[in-house]
């Protein structure tokens, strides 16, 4: 999913914290410092986690709540960089996702329940239904909700965003969760008009989606940001500015519309008293700026510029703990960083024994150690710990077919020479382009110290550079590099959410990698209802993936240390709940 979605690169920046959640990932580094926008509290996954320090829990009950909140209700977060577009057809990173989360409703979220645990609820959708042969979805629309520009919101805006993001010609970045409706598949393709998709909508309160086969997790993919609803007149009207940064473009009917922006430096949300949940958001505004460095995040969260953020760096760690002021939660969260092999004409790697030999000379606990003092968790699957098939356990922390890759080869400079033989290239004067987008410091010692070990190791050049997210994009979709360093952050708990990624039919990135036994293993898991089989399949689609190819490379899963400011009231610490600002609010702030 997400997807798949665009997540950027490396290192221990952006947040994956309070907000943050969702899909798509644009993420960067591990102990990503909180980006606010996202998804609400997301910062953790109860499930799995590695440690949870919580000294402050809120607990209070809702008449307590608010008895006590404070008058003046505002909340300070930042967002790690300027979303790429704001339309949920097009988006693919998750600070885009992050705005839409607060400024949409989707037909249904996901809120924590009294264990930590994830738990569907109602949201567009008032209510919803299964058919006993497990294939047709009712959703009931809630009526009376409107876009703040007062026009009515009713099914057929969900059945449009549907069918908008099944069109080929929309180039929806995550198509694939749409292949999961009857026909969606062959729509995506153009070899069935969208009047075919499985959508329907028998009045104006009523969406009732077939699907192609069961689905296990269908739900969790109802609440990624292809099935948010859609303006079919404003997206008529305006072409591809729907969704274009200025705020006439971007519908609303969600908790929050923007009251202002400034293009990479701040969002100013403020309620939506207009949303049919408006008596229960006690939030009157947010104030999101864009940053990206570490110091500077971790400053403003000190001096009270910032009301929640990850931080990774121990002494800031120390320093903010020492004043008592602060919620910590730490936890290890369903997001890898990884590097993606580019095997498109021209491209260095663009062949599997260049990519093994990469792979196998990497060194990711020394990197993590001099860049991140020891924080983020090396990575050797795709598929992070943390994440489950229908509750069951994938992958164990520091296993997988990276470490298997690692130990079986032997002379990774004679497999990198073949490698470069076979494409006509003179090992001794290749020049790979590695290229990332965490421009911190903390980024900078990172993709130069993997430089430094894969010129040592293969005896070639690396070019390693990192960009600004908007450069690093348009670099990536331009295939201007060799290899890509990237992150997933999960959209919701199932590792076909990670691997789906690389399916080569509607894959994330234009990599032009392609394996017939990764795709049909990816096809076959959709449809296969059993947990150990699937479970089964997944396993051998992520080995071919990492182990015989070496199309991905996983570098490390993020660890996320979240610090929140006493007074920050109703967040939840499950990673995948998606309910968004709408949740928070203050009590005893001084200021």
């Amino acid at each position: 999913m997400s997807k798949k979605f665009l997540a950027v690169l490396i290192a221990a920046i952006l947040a994956l914290s309070v907000l943050a959640g969702c899909g798509k990932d644009t993420g960067k580094e591990s102990d990503k410092t909180t980006d606010t926008t996202e998804t609400t509290d997301q910062t953790d996954k109860t499930d799995d986690q590695k440690d949870t320090t919580d000294d402050n829990t809120d607990a209070e009950t809702t008449d307590t709540a608010d008895a006590e909140a404070d008058e003046d209700q505002f909340i300070n977060t930042f967002i790690g960089s300027w979303p790429n577009t704001f339309d949920p057809a097009t988006g693919d990173d998750m600070y885009g996702n992050g705005v839409l989360v607060n400024t949409l409703e989707p037909l249904i979220r996901v809120d924590e329940d009294e264990n930590g645990g994830s738990i569907y609820v109602p949201a567009g959708a008032e209510s919803w239904e299964l058919s006993d042969d497990g294939l047709s979805y009712t959703f009931h629309i809630r009526q009376g909700m409107k876009w703040t520009d007062g026009e009515e919101l009713n099914a057929q805006d969900y059945a449009y965003a549907i069918r908008r993001s099944a069109a080929p010609e929309t180039a929806c970045p995550f198509a694939n969760l749409v292949y999961l409706v009857k026909n969606g598949e062959a729509v995506n393709k153009g070899e069935k008009p969208v009047e075919e998709l499985g959508v329907e909508t028998p009045d104006d309160y009523t969406l009732k989606v077939t699907l192609e086969n069961e689905c296990p997790y269908y739900l969790d993919t109802v609440t990624q940001r292809v099935y948010f609803p859609q303006r079919k007149d404003m997206v008529e009207a305006l072409g591809d500015q729907y969704g274009a940064s200025e705020i006439e473009n971007i519908p609303v009917c969600g908790p929050f519309k923007i009251a202002d922006m400034t293009i990479n430096n701040e969002i100013v949300y403020e309620k939506n008293e207009e949303f049919w949940n408006a008596a229960n958001v006690k939030l009157q505004r947010v104030n999101a700026q864009i940053l990206n460095d570490p110091n500077t995040i971790n400053n403003a969260l000190l001096t009270g510029e910032l009301d929640f953020a990850g931080v990774g760096d121990p002494k800031w760690q120390a320093q903010l703990a020492e004043t008592g002021e602060y919620t910590r939660i730490t936890n290890l969260n369903p997001w890898t960083g990884y590097w993606l092999m580019n095997f498109n004409e021209g491209s260095n790697v663009a062949n599997t024994k260049i990519t093994r030999a990469i792979a196998a000379v990497l060194d990711r606990e020394q990197i993590i150690e001099t860049a991140w003092n020891g924080n983020p968790v090396a990575a050797y699957a795709f598929v992070p710990p943390t994440v489950r098939v229908q509750g069951e356990e994938f992958n164990k922390e520091g296993e997988g077919p990276a470490l298997d890759l690692k130990n079986d080869i032997e002379d990774p400079k004679a497999l990198f020479e073949e490698g470069c033989k076979e494409m006509g290239k003179d090992p001794a004067t290749v020049t790979i382009k590695l290229m990332g987008s965490d421009i911190s410091n903390e980024g900078r010692i990172a993709i130069e110290g993997f430089q430094q070990q894969v010129e040592n190791a293969l005896g070639c050049k690396v070019e390693a550079s990192n960009h600004e997210w908007n450069d690093f994009s348009n670099r990536l979709k331009a295939n201007d590099y060799d290899i890509a360093w990237l992150a997933w952050n999960a959209d919701f708990n199932d590792p076909s959410n990670f691997l789906e990624t690389n399916y080569s039919k509607t894959r994330a990135y234009p990599t032009a990698w392609t394996n017939e036994k990764f795709d049909s293993l990816i096809e076959e898991a959709r449809v296969t209802l059993d947990a150990k089989k699937r479970g089964e399949l997944l396993h051998e689609a992520e080995r071919i993936l990492i182990y015989e190819d070496a199309a991905l490379v996983p570098i490390n899963h993020a660890v996320s240390n979240v610090f929140r400011r006493n007074y920050v009231k109703g967040a939840r610490n499950n990673y995948f709940q998606s309910m968004g600002l709408q949740v928070l609010y203050t009590v005893g702030r001084d200021n």
